[in-house]
């Protein structure tokens, strides 16, 4: 029996046709189960984490701050109005 996305195998040789292939059901459930909640999960996650960073508040670029009415840009220390962001007028935190 093959898990065909993880390329993963499962053979069993017993004397009952039927008691083999439920048993190399089960095992290959239990291999697929484990691949996908330890390596595969690692793996995309140190991926995803990578791509998008892990969201620490020293990575943040901007602040809205909608109740004051202004925007901050940690990168160039400037402060914008947000009615102004919101209407496209992004260069004025460049």
């Amino acid at each position: 029996m093959t898990h065909i996305p993880t390329g993963i195998k499962v053979v069993r040789d017993g004397r009952s046709q039927i008691s083999n292939r439920d048993d190399a059901y089960k095992e290959l459930k239990k291999r697929v189960n484990n691949f996908y909640c330890t390596g595969f999960m690692n793996e995309e996650s140190e991926e995803r984490n990578k791509q998008i960073g892990n969201s620490g508040r020293s990575k943040k670029r901007r602040t809205y701050r909608v109740k004051d009415g202004i925007v901050i840009d940690h990168v160039t220390n400037k402060t914008a109005s947000i009615k102004d962001i919101f209407r496209g007028r992004i260069e004025l935190l460049s």
